[in-house]
């Protein structure tokens, strides 16, 4: 079983849609999204658990002091601490997919939930420029429909 950010999940998504097959390690952070991002592609029934703290791709990363991410944002997204920004974008994500922080999905359910209610991209990333957001949008459905045969 996977603990994971909904955001991070559907980061992987959206960079499987860009063309991503294997991912490979960040030598600099040392988190591990390369390996979590690597066997969600692989097996579509590996199970979830979804949470807003830091998860299995944070927990080794060099910027994860103490569960917390001390990673800077760009000034662009506002005076806002990193972990917060993320704890708020998985929150909104959270709410609007009705997802719960209780139960497992697999990865392929996860996919499904989330292209089926894919418009929410543009009320969560509401700090994001909205081109970024729009491409965001388009990578993440065609990584969806990759990933999950969908239409």
């Amino acid at each position: 079983m996977i603990i994971i950010k909904p955001h991070h999940f559907m980061d992987i998504i959206k960079l499987y849609g860009s063309g991503i097959e294997v991912f490979v390690p960040d030598e600099k952070m040392q988190h591990d999204f390369y390996k979590i991002a690597n066997e969600i592609i692989k097996n579509h029934q590996v199970k979830l658990s979804l949470t807003i703290d830091a998860d299995d791709i944070c927990q080794p990363c060099v910027q994860c002091i103490n569960g917390i991410c001390d990673n800077g944002l760009p000034k662009t997204l506002g005076n806002i601490k990193k972990d917060d920004y993320n704890k708020r974008l998985d929150q909104r994500l959270i709410d609007y997919l009705h997802l719960d922080l209780k139960e497992q999905y697999t990865a392929l359910a996860l996919c499904r939930i989330m292209y089926e209610k894919k418009d929410i991209i543009f009320k969560v990333w509401l700090e994001e420029d909205d081109k970024i957001t729009q491409r965001r949008f388009e990578l993440f459905q065609l990584g969806a429909k990759k990933y999950g045969n969908l239409e």
